[in-house]
């Protein structure tokens, strides 16, 4: 296939409510989507994830725009592809959400042109037709943890992850887990607790959790290698693995038993199954996260959360918790806490272009002429 057009939109998209983890707080959601259209007309869309400000990896939006519109389109314009993994041959991963908004797109409209699902591509093997959500809390105050857990436990969700910091993050949790003794639940430190502070975390160890994700410093694999060897639950690993050579270390010196995939995080699906794979070998648990994206990228993740090897329930839930109104059709929704995978050619899902283009507040095109 012969790329004829691409088209960059800069969206804006407010958030329902502020979310606050141990980093940052977020009211808005600003990300790049990529529209590409081949020779023969048919489109695919791809995001990028990237934050405006690096408080989750180095990587920003501005930044990979400015390489995008400067490097990557340029060269993708009319470069005739045979498969979409074939971009990785001239991507490099300086920009790894970049490289995957621009691979998601390609290999979207891949699928498409073959009528196939982009799992059928990426993945040969059988998947699950519907998939548990799973709700992440931000940093809450206790009492608004418990009313919205319990509004979501009513609504059947069975899996939520919490936001902590260590002044608290103890207190919280087991106050959630004596209230709630079967939750399947489990703590996202972003990287607040110190290797010093690892009586607190031994304190947590015993609250019965799914794991505890990135408590300590991003790529400090051997204090996650001493942490690991002192507690039972598992250690999750998401910012400390952004290549498969992070990952590769991290299953050497045995610093985690398990991993959060995120497609823009690791640089595309390309990445993603490759580290899939590696999990599978080591018997590494894995399981699907979310980056407070718009349904173009969430989609990808609840394609990869049906692999039927996940460890848990991934950070999925329905678009209008976060946003509004979402830019595909249908948008995501649970019912009874299940999300139905869409099992159409590429995405599954249609994007709304009005959607779409009332939260651009930037737009590029290039070719087309």
């Amino acid at each position: 296939m012969l790329i004829e057009k691409i088209e960059l939109f800069h969206l804006h998209m407010p958030l329902k409510f502020t979310f606050k983890t141990a980093q940052t707080s977020l009211n808005h959601r600003e990300s790049l989507v990529i529209k590409v259209t081949d020779e023969l007309g048919n489109t695919g869309y791809g995001e990028v994830v990237a934050f405006n400000e690096p408080f989750y990896t180095k990587e920003t939006l501005p930044g990979t725009k400015r390489m995008l519109v400067d490097c990557f389109l340029p060269r993708l314009l009319r470069k005739e592809i045979k498969h979409p993994f074939e971009v990785h041959q001239w991507m490099d991963l300086t920009h790894p959400m970049g490289t995957a908004g621009l691979e998601n797109a390609v290999l979207d409209l891949f699928a498409r042109r073959q009528r196939q699902s982009v799992m059928d591509i990426v993945f040969n093997e059988d998947t699950y037709d519907e998939i548990y959500a799973g709700i992440v809390l931000g940093d809450l105050d206790i009492q608004s943890l418990l009313r919205q857990i319990k509004e979501y436990v009513n609504e059947g969700y069975i899996r939520f992850k919490i936001k902590i910091k260590p002044e608290d993050g103890f207190e919280k949790l087991k106050l959630i887990r004596e209230k709630y003794p079967d939750l399947m639940l489990l703590a996202d430190a972003n990287n607040s607790f110190y290797a010093e502070q690892g009586q607190e975390l031994k304190n947590i160890d015993e609250l019965g959790l799914l794991c505890i994700e990135e408590p300590l410093t991003a790529g400090d694999f051997l204090a996650y290698q001493k942490l690991q060897a002192q507690i039972k639950t598992p250690l999750c690993m998401d910012e400390s693995i952004q290549t498969i050579t992070d990952l590769r270390t991290a299953i050497k010196l045995n610093a985690c038993q398990c991993v959060n995939i995120k497609v823009g995080r690791v640089g595309g699906m390309y990445y993603a199954k490759q580290m899939i794979d590696l999990c599978r070998q080591h018997n590494i648990l894995y399981w699907i996260g979310s980056m407070v994206e718009s349904g173009i990228s969430k989609i990808l993740h609840v394609h990869l959360a049906s692999l039927k090897d996940n460890y848990i329930p991934g950070d999925l839930s329905p678009s209008r918790r976060y946003f509004p109104k979402d830019v595909i059709w249908p948008e995501i929704t649970a019912r009874h806490g299940l999300i139905l995978v869409p099992r159409g050619h590429g995405l599954g899902v249609e994007i709304d272009e009005e959607v779409l283009n009332y939260f651009a507040i930037d737009y590029f095109i290039t070719g087309g002429q």
